[in-house]
């Protein structure tokens, strides 16, 4: 998936929202917050799908690992959707 793709799809899902991106190699990450409690780090990677993580907005950077993974953005954003907003 594009980066323009990613983009497209998470700023119409959450207009409102804070996100930031950033290619690295591979995959393309995703920091997005709801402006409030609900901060998240998404991983997209074409050959082995994605990463999600939610942190608190006091969290350190200490990654060890997604919270979940999925075979793609729009299954990690359902999931978003119905268990954690």
């Amino acid at each position: 998936m594009e980066l323009n793709s990613i983009q497209q799809l998470i700023t119409r899902r959450y207009p409102n929202w804070n996100v930031y991106w950033e290619i690295s190699g591979k995959c393309i990450w995703v920091s997005m917050n709801d402006k409030h409690r609900n901060f998240f780090e998404i991983q997209v990677t074409e050959d082995e799908g994605v990463g999600i993580t939610r942190r608190r907005e006091d969290d350190l950077i200490n990654f060890s690992g997604h919270d979940e993974a999925f075979n793609t953005l729009e299954e990690t954003l359902e999931y978003l959707d119905k268990n954690i907003i």
